[in-house]
């Protein structure tokens, strides 16, 4: 028993080693003989700083033991990389990987790519000061549960607010989202919009950006298809054209169902959050699938699949975002991330 758990893990350290070099590529440097790995963090928006996450990992990991992590910043205080460090071991669930999200983590923490200065600590001292709190409410009653409530941060407060409005304006565009899905650790939803200009298509994945969720996903593959009516009545002409963003090849795809399935005036996003194992090339039809499903449910997909196109077709370049997330779609073709 115990020698087919070593196998397990040292099959699922492996694996996950394979799946950081594809996603972060020269900024990993993995050593499978030491049980190691060092990934070089850049900060999120071209600044100079950069976060060094080097990582020990057990032989029990990940069936038992958490990595050994630790940080290293020029920019950032001891104290900090040491708050820092405790919070990625509280990330960590026994029997699941978890570097990836590890990463992903330390990306998103505004602290750590602050500039070096007083208000820094401060904000570690307040934070450390809330934790504090909710582990009293936690254990307490009463008053004790009071000052949990009342120690949220301002930015907390105000996160609901902003979700509640980016709801009630996909409401009024009309996006319809899917069940998740979930394939080996990484979960699918797919989102459909009807669009009758390539305004409302951008307009949409604003909306949908605004969702912390939704723009926390690994990737958000976007395709759109929309008709417009010749003046004579017939024939007409497409505007059509796909974002990878990051998952090389899967934009087109999914044009490609809009186009054998005859969807007109739609735009479809499926979002995709990676949960550390490759799929290789079935995230395609995972992708499309998953698609699939909800313009089904919709009633969008038609019986008889035609040909792609038509007369008159205007296509743009397809390819992924060159800008960041809540950013309108557009065809370049730089991407985030290596496709996986």
């Amino acid at each position: 028993m115990a020698d087919s758990t070593d196998a397990a893990d040292a099959a699922a350290r492996d694996e996950e080693l394979c799946a950081l070099e594809a996603i972060f590529g020269e900024s990993v440097n993995a050593s499978r003989e030491d049980s190691f790995v060092e990934v070089c963090i850049p900060h999120p928006q071209g600044g100079n700083q950069e976060v060094v996450l080097r990582v020990s990992l057990p032989s029990d990991y990940p069936s038992s033991s958490c990595p050994v992590a630790v940080l290293y910043g020029s920019h950032l205080s001891d104290d900090v990389l040491a708050w820092a460090v405790k919070q990625l071991e509280k990330l960590f669930t026994p029997g699941d990987v978890v570097l990836y999200i590890w990463v992903e983590w330390l990306r998103e923490q505004e602290i750590l790519w602050a500039v070096p200065s007083a208000p820094s600590q401060q904000w570690l001292n307040s934070r450390q000061q809330q934790q504090q709190l909710e582990e009293e409410g936690a254990e307490g009653e009463g008053a004790t549960h009071g000052s949990s409530r009342r120690a949220a941060t301002v930015k907390g407060a105000q996160e609901p607010a902003r979700e509640a409005e980016a709801m009630e304006l996909l409401r009024a565009m009309r996006v319809t989202s899917g069940e998740p899905y979930v394939e080996k650790k990484s979960t699918f939803q797919a989102h459909v919009a009807p669009v009758d200009s390539f305004e409302e298509v951008a307009a949409v994945m604003d909306a949908l950006l605004s969702i912390s969720k939704i723009r926390a996903a690994t990737h958000n593959i976007m395709a759109y298809r929309i008709h417009s009516v010749g003046a004579s009545g017939c024939g007409g002409t497409f505007l059509q054209d796909y974002d990878d963003d990051g998952e090389n090849a899967a934009g087109a795809r999914l044009l490609h169902l809009l186009q054998a399935a005859d969807v007109r005036n739609v735009v479809v996003v499926v979002s995709r959050w990676f949960g550390g194992v490759l799929l290789g090339p079935a995230r395609f039809t995972v992708i499309n699938n998953t698609a699939r499903v909800l313009l089904e449910q919709m009633g969008l997909v038609s019986g008889a699949a035609k040909g792609a196109g038509g007369p008159g077709v205007i296509s743009g370049q397809g390819g992924k975002r060159s800008g960041g997330k809540g950013q309108a779609p557009a065809a370049s073709a730089s991407g985030k991330r290596a496709g996986r």
